[in-house]
């Protein structure tokens, strides 16, 4: 678990004094904060717009957790937005069976040559 939050860790304690573990001590380390950014952020809209151009329609979390300190980004004194984005088709990142679709045959599902130009599109919607 990369984000582990601070009621997840007494719900943990509870559960475990509840069934007689009581004494196990509990050390968190290694955990971030969630990187919470605005809808409303210029980076977010921009990815919103070169998803929606490319036929996709897009979820917002408006908080992301996962294995990098975004919040330090987010957070003060920097305050800045940030977001993951990126068309493609691809699965089981970090696992050693991972895949990108290189050539897509299937009109619905973006190869690399698409993936890559979804960033080309997403930098100049910033600019």
């Amino acid at each position: 678990m990369t984000v582990l939050p601070h009621r997840a860790v007494a719900k943990l304690k509870a559960h475990l004094a509840k069934r007689g573990f009581g004494d196990i001590e509990v050390n968190v380390s290694g955990a971030y904060d969630p990187t919470t950014t605005s809808i409303d952020s210029r980076l977010i809209q921009a990815q919103a717009a070169v998803y929606r151009g490319a036929g996709a329609s897009p979820l917002f979390w408006p908080r992301l957790a996962g294995s990098w300190p975004g919040y330090l980004f987010t957070g003060a004194p920097l305050k800045l937005p940030a977001g993951h984005f990126g068309l493609g088709h691809g699965a089981r990142q970090h696992a050693p069976d991972e895949y990108y679709v290189i050539d897509s045959k299937n009109p619905r599902i973006t190869g690399l040559n698409d993936a890559v130009r979804s960033f080309v599109d997403y930098l100049y919607a910033l600019a």
